[in-house]
Parts: C-alpha cells; structure tokens; sequence
C-alpha cells in the first residue's frame, strides 16, 4: 500500500525510497469520529489548502510521517486548551453547543432531515459515503469549488433559503470565492428544480385527508382544495395598453395575478402562470387550465366525485365545479342593507380560520 506524508512540506513516498531517510516511518492520521479535536489541530498544523485535506478526506489511508510528530507535539505545548470560563459565559457556551438546534435554525430542517434530502438529490447521507456524480452546471465553468464536498453544498443552499444569508457571508462561512458562492447556488437551484419537478405536487385524497387538521376535518372533511389568487405589484408600465390590462381594481394598483391551491395544512398543490391583475378570477381559473387538471385528478382517483373546493366570493365557479361533479364552499356573505343571519356569522368565521391561502 501506497504511503504519503500529508505534512504540507514533505515529500516522504513509500513508491520513492529515495526519499525517506533512515528510520522513516508513517502515523496514521487522528481520525475525526475517535478524537475530532486533534484531527483538527493535525490538519491546520499540516498547511495544505481545505480542498486538499479536510475532515471529510480523512481515512485510514491518510498517515504523517515520522520526521513531523516532533514539530506537531511543539505547537501543541505552544497552544495548550483554554479553560472554560464559568458563570454567565459558561452557560451561554453550553447553550450554543446544542449544535442539533442549531442546524435547525440556519437551515429549517433536522438532521435526519437534512440526510433524507441528501438521498433525494443523491448525495452521500453520511460522511463516510463516497462523493457520487451529481449533474451541477457549475462544474463546467468554475472548477474552484469542484472539489467541495456535496454536502456542504447542499447545507450552503438550504442556508440560503432559510435565512437568505448573502453571499458574502456564505463565502466567508464555507472558505470558497464570493463568485463561486453565487455560481454553486444557481446551479443547484436549477439540479433542484429538476428532482423536485418530477414529483406529483398534488397529493392522493388518501393522503391529504389523513393529513388534515383535526378541526379543519370536523367542519369541512371532504373539501380537499383551498383556492385564492394572489396579486404581485409592478411597476406602472409605460404603454397605456398595459398599464389598462394590468391595474387591479381590487389593490388600485398595477399588479400580476396568480391562482393558488392549497391542501388544509396550507402546503401549495397548484400555482399558475402570471396573468394581468385585470382579469378575474374566474377568468383566471379558466385560462390557467386548472379545471382540465381537475378532471385528470378525477379521472386518476386522486379526488372523487362531490368531494370540495373551497373559494370565496370572488370565485363564480361554481357550475364549472359542478359540471365535473365537484362542489363548491363559499363562506356567505351579507347583500345589500341586509344584516348577516347569526349561523351565517358562525359558518364564516369557520371559513376564515380555514382559508389560508391568503398568508401563504
């Protein structure tokens, strides 16, 4: 077996014994899982660049050689442990060493979270799996970060996700180029849009049911769908004939529009292309082609005949719905100079706790 000195200077070879003087022998390396700490301390000790040696290139393969371990004991007496203080900032280090919260808190998800996504995107949920082909755009433009391991990439994505951290500091954080920072994010937000896009975002009926909110299901067990559109403001636009097409009577505004279908856990199932805020929801609905991906839902079992959609007022949609034997919850509402019933009352406020579209 091949032996190499991972000491940033030395050139000791077991293929060159020319290069190793008398009573030359190799260490293994600390290994990271028996004693991190001095795993650590041996590999910014050693001076090579992260992307050459790191926590994650550390194998039983990976040895010092004997000329080094003197050097390495000298800085080690040269650095010994701090000690903890106590008090106040005692407590706030224990605090901040419950590293599980805190991997949930930069990224919006657990651990075990975070390996599930790793199987998703293929790649390594352990640290002792191999690195595995991964078809990112950046590895054919910027090659300093080729040799990053993939789970430190997909952890700096989800980071930017859940806290929208710049780029800067995202650079700063995983020791890559700020360039190369933008460059990695993009490209796996496109390998991303890729996985996730071939999976079916509208769940079985099955499924969203058993899924439901206890009192969402009480009132309202069958209505598997909340529909709402949603309204994006613009700027003015210069022609006079887009400006007319997209001024929302509802916002007083120039807007876009988009129609959204929630499940009741308030997760997205449907979102359309963007129309002019002109045009009404109804208008929406018929030209986003929802109720053709109605029927298919229908005609694939994944909704029955008379289960529900839930809309309000503004959605007029109702004998479409019911043409493709589908029926309609629209919470009531009071006509002119006519005072609400109190069980009319008592049914809106239970729409208003279930419609959430609005605030996704």
């Amino acid at each position: 077996m091949v032996k190499r000195c991972a000491w940033g200077t030395c050139n000791s070879d077991t293929r060159y014994p020319e290069r190793l003087g008398d009573g030359i022998y190799f260490l293994p390396f600390p290994k990271p899982h028996l004693n991190r700490d001095k795993c650590l301390l041996w590999i910014k000790l050693c001076g090579r660049p992260q992307h050459q040696l790191n926590v994650e290139k550390i194998n039983k393969d990976v040895y010092v050689c004997s000329k080094q371990p003197e050097e390495v004991q000298e800085h080690l007496h040269q650095h010994p442990p701090l000690e903890l203080p106590s008090g106040e900032m005692e407590q706030e280090l224990l605090t901040l060493s419950n590293i599980s919260n805190y991997f949930r808190y930069c990224t919006g998800f657990t651990y075990d979270q975070f390996n599930d996504l790793c199987t998703v995107f293929a790649v390594p949920n352990t640290y002792t799996a191999p690195q595995t082909f991964v078809p990112l755009t950046y590895k054919r433009v910027d090659r300093e970060i080729n040799d990053m391991p993939l789970r430190h990439q997909l952890l700096l994505v989800l980071m930017k996700f859940h806290q929208n951290l710049e780029l800067k500091d995202l650079a700063y954080r995983f020791q890559i180029p700020e360039r190369s920072t933008g460059t990695l994010f993009n490209s796996w937000v496109d390998y991303m849009f890729g996985v996730l896009g071939e999976l079916p975002a509208w769940p079985h009926r099955d499924t969203i049911i058993s899924q439901m909110p206890d009192k969402y299901k009480i009132n309202f067990g069958t209505t598997l769908a909340i529909l709402d559109c949603t309204e994006v403001k613009i700027e003015r636009p210069s022609s006079l004939v887009l400006q007319s097409q997209s001024f929302s009577n509802y916002k007083s505004t120039n807007t876009l529009k988009s129609l959204i279908a929630c499940d009741p856990r308030g997760a997205i199932m449907f979102t359309s292309t963007l129309f002019t805020g002109s045009l009404s929801d109804k208008e929406i609905v018929n030209k986003s082609k929802f109720l053709d991906l109605l029927k298919t839902l229908i005609s694939h079992s994944y909704l029955n005949q008379g289960d529900g959609v839930m809309v309000d007022k503004g959605f007029l949609i109702e004998k479409d719905l019911e043409n493709i034997g589908l029926r309609v919850n629209i919470p009531p509402f009071a006509q002119s100079n006519t005072q609400m019933s109190a069980a009319d009352v008592h049914k809106t406020l239970k729409f208003s706790a279930s419609h959430t579209v609005d605030y996704v």
